[in-house]
């Protein structure tokens, strides 16, 4: 279409013109052998000096539209250069990008906002609280990314000023993308201080500072989880009539709302709860049930509801006029309480509608069960299948009653192993009792201080399981300790259940997972992903158990192993609130 159909089309004007023709005899306007009177030489001269007009308003007026030139044969596209290897389910996204486009606030929209802090699992129940918290008050969520760090670079509770000073320093700046985007000190061993002594200026420089770049990374909560279906399938749960919304918050800082939100006084558009201590304050819903008249009983501390100090309704909070609502924490179970039935639906639904759609995470796991399938025949065990466990050792006070934890796992897979013994003899497989483990009655664990007695080797899986009783059950070991087949205080474990694997065990799904960089800053995506790789693969085990008070063992036993077991039941949540106290991590 010409400028002059482009433009009379919208004028609603229609010329036709026989584009095929040249002769100008052609047009309706001239009559062949005759020569034009003088009127209908004015009529013509008219006519003409119309269609220059159209052509040069519409020459003016329509947009110029660039064609893309197409690439060199052979060639790759910008897209396709910065597409990683891996896809999150869609091959058409960056995973590393967020999903929900930048837009504008709208004039009345209000938002809900918090500070995430501490590993993965802290942030993933935060979410969940902001959530549920969102849908009650009718707010839009100022959505965080996902914050992943080594242990020094950690973000721990604190009290807002401190947080969010944490997450403003959050900033890499075009010198230390230039300097350390394609240098990663950290998949090299750690230097020592005689090593960095011995190195000039410059190499130390770089060797701390690209070290402190790669430490750290930021994801979209997309890259590992589908949410937008979660915000979609809301509708319908519970009273539920609208999908939560949310907006994308990629700067968790004060400056980000006055730019992006248009807030021009903190004091007076937001409403602060300003954490003092690590579970400041728990929103008690209100929606069916009078607390002014009947309040809750005294604060115990014993109780998963009692670790919180102060107490805020709901309904209050939806009386607050102010543009946003802004938490410190909302880490926590039971942070906000679903207390009348249509609420409850609500939590539940999102808490287990988080499920792993990370292409990666789940093609390795998928590797990681045809291998332990073809591990249980090359071994000749008596069992289908296998146990997953978990054992949580480093941070806060797990590293204080590492034994108690082992322990824990001992006696469960003890009678893990009874019960299968009885179902031997009951199809009349008898075996003899002394060729079963966990017939010892010693101690689970005896304290081992010196590091000198763990095994000089490191022995492969089916160097330690082959030969073994063939009742010796097949165990997945998800787990933090560093090297854990020479761990001084693993060694009585290993001796009991030498048919244990872990992730290290699985060289062909650590290479899926290996290769993976955050395509926005280059980071090594791996020391992240192990741990979500360790729950998934643990969650597909016949039976699981985990470590007392671990939020990663209750996100398997909650959440994980109910999705991969759907004819199994569900545990109560009074059977995982009381494992969790306030050293919960």
């Amino acid at each position: 279409m010409s400028n002059i159909d482009k433009f009379s089309y919208h004028l609603g004007i229609k010329f036709t013109i026989d584009r095929e023709s040249t002769d100008a005899s052609s047009l309706p306007l001239f009559k062949t052998g005759a020569r034009p009177s003088k009127r209908r030489r004015w009529v013509i001269i008219a006519v003409a000096v119309l269609l220059c007009l159209i052509v040069l308003l519409a020459s003016a007026s329509a947009p110029t539209i660039p064609v893309p030139e197409p690439p060199p044969e052979n060639s790759t596209t910008e897209h396709e250069e910065e597409e990683p290897l891996q896809a999150d389910g869609n091959k058409a996204h960056n995973p590393f990008l967020t999903m929900f486009p930048e837009r504008p606030p709208l004039d009345e929209e209000r938002f809900l906002g918090y500070i995430p802090h501490s590993g993965f699992h802290n942030q993933r129940l935060a979410l969940e609280s902001a959530l549920l918290l969102a849908s009650y008050l009718n707010r839009t969520l100022l959505l965080p990314p996902l914050y992943l760090s080594d242990k020094a670079q950690n973000i721990p509770w604190g009290p807002p000023s401190s947080t969010l000073t944490r997450w403003s320093a959050l900033e890499r700046t075009q010198e230390q993308a230039k300097l350390c985007r394609n240098y990663d000190p950290t998949v090299l061993p750690q230097k020592t201080p005689e090593q960095l002594e011995a190195m000039s200026k410059k190499d130390r420089f770089r060797e701390t500072e690209c070290r402190r770049y790669h430490g750290w990374t930021l994801t979209p909560w997309t890259y590992f989880y589908d949410l937008p279906k979660v915000l979609r399938d809301v509708v319908g749960v519970g009273r539920q009539t609208e999908p939560i919304q949310v907006f994308d918050r990629p700067n968790v800082t004060i400056a980000w709302m006055t730019d992006r939100l248009g807030i021009k006084d903190v004091d007076t558009e937001i409403y602060w709860i300003n954490d003092t201590t690590r579970f400041h304050v728990r929103v008690l819903d209100d929606s069916e049930h009078d607390y002014r008249a009947h309040p809750e009983p005294p604060r115990d501390p014993t109780t998963w509801k009692g670790r919180y100090t102060n107490t805020m309704l709901l309904s209050d909070l939806k009386a607050r006029t102010e543009r946003v609502i802004h938490f410190g924490s909302l880490f926590g179970i039971e942070r906000v309480e679903a207390r009348s039935e249509s609420n409850q639906l609500l939590q539940r639904f999102i808490t287990h509608s988080l499920d792993i759609w990370n292409q990666p995470i789940l093609d390795a796991t998928k590797v990681a069960e045809a291998q332990i399938d073809q591990w249980i025949t090359m071994t000749g065990r008596a069992v289908a299948g296998f146990l997953g466990a978990h054992l949580r050792t480093a941070d806060g006070g797990f590293k204080n009653v590492i034994p108690q934890s082992i322990e824990h796992i001992v006696v469960w897979l003890r009678e893990m192993v009874k019960q299968d013994k009885e179902k031997h003899l009951a199809s009349n497989n008898t075996l003899p009792p002394s060729s079963l483990p966990g017939s010892s009655s010693e101690p689970a664990i005896k304290r081992r201080q010196d590091p000198k007695e763990a095994p000089a080797v490191d022995p492969t899986f089916l160097e330690s399981c082959m030969g073994k009783p063939s009742e010796s059950p097949m165990i997945f070991l998800a787990t933090d300790v560093h090297h854990p087949r020479a761990a001084p205080l693993m060694t009585d474990y290993w001796k009991e259940f030498p048919c244990t694997m872990v992730f290290s065990d699985f060289p062909e799904p650590l290479s899926i997972l290996d290769g993976i960089r955050n395509t926005v800053d280059n980071v090594h995506m791996l020391p992240y992903m192990i741990a979500l790789m360790d729950a998934n693969l643990a969650a597909k085990g016949r039976e699981f158990q985990g470590t007392d008070k671990s939020t990663f063992s209750i996100y398997i036993t909650d959440h994980l192993w109910p999705e991969y077991h759907p004819d199994r039941p569900r545990p109560s949540p009074h059977d995982i609130f009381r494992k969790v106290t306030p050293e919960e991590h």
